[in-house]
């Protein structure tokens, strides 16, 4: 059975893409990481590195290997944070993923609510959007997701807080041809735009065909939303978008959101692992979360 020691050093062999590199990292000599590294293949049976032209790099084994002793590295660290935290220490980290909505309009009062409690806490905050957002989550690597709530299977191992809900409009550049129309149906010949990657584009068809309408492809998609308003802005390209962002949207871009039904309401939550416990500082943040959703909306 592999050793904790093993498990930090199969992780820097891995980031550094060497043995020489990962040893400066670890503070040991070469042959003391080589030593390790034979031994924790040998108790697993497996060969988790290969040679490659500049270093190492994993084998399809090791990248197995790999995935799970991130997971038991992340749970150690949080470990150690929930009981320095107990102890009112107050240092530790959280990584937070959030969606467009989130960014914009939640997380600043967010993070001045919390920093007054927990100060020395590292906030580490990316974007990302569903469903590729979750599976960071359930792997231990990301603490929560602020955004659109998990549908179906992606809610497996997860644990979901509701804050808010928000109608979907449809955006388009402020001359667009597109401009007068009032129906969805209308717009299924248009050119879309799709917020997210395209693992996101089963979710944005069901906006279609719920209606039996046939749905358009979204050939152009970008988890920036800065990216997708500059594309949008004076263009005939069509964008499902948050009816919360509108306001600030509608000031800043040359936009116009269409005289139509909200395609949809997106509901916005919380999104944890079901079967990790949350730390002082964790569970914290969410109530903060939580509050600036009310405060907000």
């Amino acid at each position: 059975m592999l050793k904790l020691q093993h498990i930090e050093m199969l992780l820097a062999v891995d980031r550094a893409g060497s043995i020489r590199a990962a040893s400066k990292l670890l503070g040991r000599t070469q042959p003391a990481v080589t030593k390790a590294l034979r031994q924790a293949e040998a108790d697993l049976g497996v060969a988790i590195f290969k040679r490659a032209t500049s270093g190492v790099v994993a084998t399809e084994d090791g990248k197995a290997v790999l995935r799970r002793a991130e997971v038991i590295h992340a749970e150690m660290r949080k470990m150690q944070e929930e009981i320095d935290q107990r102890r009112g220490e107050g240092t530790g980290r959280i990584t937070v993923t959030v969606s467009p909505l989130a960014a914009n309009r939640l997380i600043a009062g967010t993070i001045k609510r919390f920093r007054k409690r927990f100060p020395e806490v590292d906030v580490q905050i990316g974007g990302g959007h569903e469903p590729m957002a979750f599976g960071p989550v359930r792997d231990g690597l990301v603490d929560l997701v602020i955004g659109p709530e998990p549908q179906g299977k992606d809610v497996a191992g997860l644990s979901v807080a509701f804050l808010l809900e928000t109608p979907v409009s449809v955006i388009t550049g402020e001359n667009s041809r597109w401009r007068n129309c009032t129906d969805l149906a209308q717009l299924v010949e248009g050119d879309w735009l799709m917020i997210g990657t395209r693992a996101r584009l089963p979710y944005f068809q069901r906006n279609f065909t719920l209606r039996g309408l046939n749905p358009p492809q979204a050939r152009v998609t970008s988890e920036s939303i800065t990216s997708v308003l500059a594309m949008v802005q004076d263009s005939d390209f069509l964008c499902a978008f948050p009816e919360l962002l509108l306001d600030r949207t509608l000031t800043n871009w040359r936009i116009r959101a269409l005289d139509i039904p909200p395609i949809r309401r997106a509901r916005i939550a919380i999104t944890t692992a079901s079967d990790r416990p949350a730390t002082p500082a964790l569970r914290y943040f969410c109530d903060c979360v939580s509050q600036e959703a009310v405060n907000a909306f």
